[in-house]
């Protein structure tokens, strides 16, 4: 044997002599969770249903879901929750009503209705946004007869789609040229083997520029005019519906209803949170309104250490208008855990920066025995600090001594899900000693490295044995006893004077 052989069989170093080399895996790291993932629910100018998007710009935001307004209504509430706010990414789950209706027009082969329905389009999701929609057919870019340029104009952006050499006589084409992007403004099907006409200014319903809108009623053509229905309570949770389309989504660690709350999806809210082993859910009052008595009340019904109580509503910039409007607490607590690591206070000084978009509360002479009731509740309530607002309090609504921080469950979080995702590859493994050993020195080392930086660990300890028996061994069982003491806040400070004349200072 001339040359080294690669093996991770030792039966093959006992058949022949030689030069053997078996690599083996070098110690394994801890890779820590990302516990900063929002997932926001509610209702949209449009975007796709009953699947959540990961957004990770505002422009993404505005191309999937839509801006605020249609026909000077703001009717997106998820982009009024998400305003004047730092999001690097978050899921967003459309919430709509059932009801509600895709805008379509059907072109046809010739002008005036006489001719054979050819090619259906439709508004890609449903809503009235879909009647902003023009469409206008002219001839083919590669000059072919059968071919035929779509243009698709949104008069709400002015942005404007062509797609060019559409072909629905020698095949079909149209959803190559469409795509499934979630930003596509529309869905073409196909119903005859023939050309539609092309548009002319003025004519069938056109405007002078030949675009003809979408749902727009034009005699002797088939069309749909798109509606939005009237969401309902029911509408936010349910089978494939908002809340439960972030409850378990994977990579999800944050979650809140944008704008909106009821006490049946707070009490389904409360179920999501009892299910849950990953992530946190933040609901607050029932309005703007609600006083402290009524809150401390309301949030007794739903305790748990992954539920987030905020209280008092806030006025941010609406930049459409420029006028101040009325939002919810729940996103700006969310807006705060979504930029900070697990072991943050929401409501230290730093945090304020991300609450700078807020003008004004609309609670302002809240005074410290409110907010000593509303923190003994398990309310985390909003205050201006120095002439900047902060929550006062970083509770859950559990008032249960060792797990009312917020901090402390994320943290206890951010360990256990980035120390199981590390054990996931010794699973089936054989239980050696080295095995347990190399376990060990991984967590340790990750452990330590979090201590050593200050942050979440303040003291730890790991033991491969003392939760073991050997039938425990036998039967493919290895228990792990990690214990961590998390690093402390300093909720108080008390400074301690003695000043006056009469004051003697000595020193050593």
């Amino acid at each position: 044997m001339s040359a080294p052989l690669f093996t991770t069989n030792d039966a093959d170093v006992t058949q022949l002599e030689g030069v053997y080399i078996k690599e083996t895996l070098p110690p394994g790291t801890v890779q820590e969770v990302s516990l900063n993932t929002v997932g926001v629910f509610g209702p949209t100018l449009k975007g796709p249903t009953g699947v959540p998007v990961l957004i990770t710009s505002e422009q993404r935001f505005i191309d999937v879901f839509g801006g605020g307004y249609l026909n000077g209504t703001n009717i997106n509430k998820v982009w009024t929750s998400i305003l004047n706010k730092g999001f690097s990414s978050l899921y967003v789950a459309r919430v709509f009503a059932p009801a509600a209706v895709k805008a379509s027009f059907t072109l046809e082969s010739a002008a005036g209705g006489a001719g054979t329905q050819v090619l259906r389009i439709d508004a890609s999701n449903v809503g009235s946004w879909g009647n902003s929609l023009k469409w206008k057919v002219s001839a083919a870019t590669d000059a072919v007869a059968n071919h035929f340029d779509l243009s698709i104009k949104d008069t709400l952006t002015g942005k404007v789609w062509l797609y060019k050499n559409v072909d629905i006589v020698g095949g079909d084409n149209t959803a190559t040229l469409v795509g499934t992007d979630d930003a596509r403004p529309v869905d073409l099907v196909k119903l005859a083997a023939t050309r539609p006409n092309n548009s002319s200014a003025g004519v069938d319903g056109a405007d002078t520029d030949g675009f003809t809108s979408l749902g727009q009623v034009v005699a002797g053509y088939v069309s749909v005019v798109g509606s939005d229905g009237t969401v309902a309570d029911a509408d936010y949770f349910g089978a494939g519906k908002g809340l439960n389309l972030l409850d378990t989504l994977k990579g999800v660690a944050i979650v809140y209803p944008a704008e909106y709350t009821s006490a049946n999806l707070k009490a389904a809210m409360k179920t999501s949170a009892a299910a849950s082993s990953d992530r946190m859910f933040i609901m607050g009052a029932t309005d703007h309104t609600t006083a402290v008595a009524t809150a401390v009340t309301d949030v007794a019904t739903y305790r748990s250490d992954r539920i987030v109580y905020a209280y008092n509503h806030v006025y941010t910039i609406d930049p459409v208008t420029g006028t101040e409007v009325l939002v919810r607490p729940e996103s700006w607590m969310a807006a705060v855990m979504a930029n900070t690591d697990v072991d943050i206070h929401v409501g230290e000084h730093d945090t304020k920066r991300f609450l700078a978009g807020i003008t004004r509360i609309y609670q302002p002479s809240l005074t410290r025995a409110d907010y000593v009731t509303l923190r003994a509740a398990g309310i985390s309530a909003l205050e201006i600090d120095l002439g900047d607002p902060v929550f006062v309090s970083g509770v859950t609504s559990d008032l249960t001594p060792g797990k009312t921080e917020i901090a402390r469950r994320r943290m206890a979080d951010f360990l256990q899900l980035s120390a199981a995702y590390a054990l996931r590859f010794h699973v089936k493994k054989k239980n050696t000693e080295a095995r347990r050993t190399a376990i060990a020195a991984t967590l340790k080392g990750w452990l330590s490295g979090l201590q050593f930086q200050g942050r979440v660990v303040e003291d730890y300890l790991i033991d491969m044995d003392i939760l073991n028996s050997p039938t425990d061994r036998a039967n493919g069982i290895q228990r792990i006893l990690m214990r961590v003491q998390l690093v402390p806040h300093m909720l108080s400070v008390v400074l301690t004077t003695e000043i006056g004349t009469g004051v003697t200072i000595t020193t050593n």
